[in-house]
């Protein structure tokens, strides 16, 4: 699935983000091999997900997943949204953070590499998710390392389309995290309807994706003011 050239863009993805990370703490992982497994085979599991099923679900074909708007939200270092950019040259993907700063360097990584394809939206997440140009307008959001679910999903799904999907990076342990976002999903349309579990080299461990699929448009309510989400969550 991924090609040579696709190949020799990741590995220089981790030379061009090693030099950002010197500018500004973009991650706390200062090496090639860390970057390389915990970043970037951890953001290439979605592929291997949808490898693992030949197609992504029976609301998006596998002729659909390659050119499908992905929006990463909280992308933070540009993981999993550079990745998927490299991987994925036919997709509309962009990502939404709150740090400018942050998404200056993602933009300098993206020229370097060449992905033209990539965009970068700046704002916090509660007041863009009222914006009728992003609202229920991506097949897939992806967040990676962002939040407990349940503040997680307030977050992302106003963002993604009916029908369409939410994917979260999440440990093995998170039996409280699943169970106090039960409220979050009812309210806010998303249905858990897989876990894909994965295991990365050399002692890295097992970690897993929750893939959720929004069955209707989100409540005029959500998301609430900045700042409340994170602080009075779904419970």
């Amino acid at each position: 699935m991924i090609s040579s050239e696709q190949e020799r863009l990741l590995k220089e993805l981790v030379k061009v983000f090693l030099e950002e990370n010197k500018k500004l703490n973009l991650s706390a992982m200062r090496d090639e091999e860390s970057i390389w497994i915990g970043s970037v085979l951890d953001s290439l599991a979605l592929l291997d997900y949808y490898k693992s099923l030949s197609a992504f679900s029976p609301a998006l074909p596998a002729g659909r997943f390659q050119h499908s708007a992905f929006l990463d939200v909280g992308t933070g270092g540009g993981f999993p949204l550079l990745p998927l950019s490299i991987c994925l040259p036919d997709a509309k993907i962009c990502g939404m953070d709150s740090t400018q700063k942050k998404l200056d360097a993602i933009r300098r990584m993206a020229d370097a590499l060449h992905l033209e394809h990539v965009s970068l939206i700046s704002g916090r997440a509660e007041e863009l998710g009222h914006d009728k140009r992003y609202r229920d307008q991506f097949d897939i959001v992806t967040a990676r390392a962002l939040a407990p679910l349940n503040t997680l999903i307030e977050f992302c799904a106003p963002f993604v389309k009916p029908g369409g999907h939410l994917v979260a990076w999440k440990s093995m342990k998170i039996e409280t995290e699943l169970k106090e976002s039960l409220l979050a999903r009812a309210e806010l349309r998303c249905h858990l309807v897989d876990s894909y579990k994965y295991v990365l080299p050399e002692g890295w461990g097992e970690r897993q994706l929750l893939i959720f699929e929004k069955t209707g448009p989100t409540p005029a309510k959500y998301p609430r003011d900045i700042g409340v989400p994170k602080k009075t969550p779904l419970v």
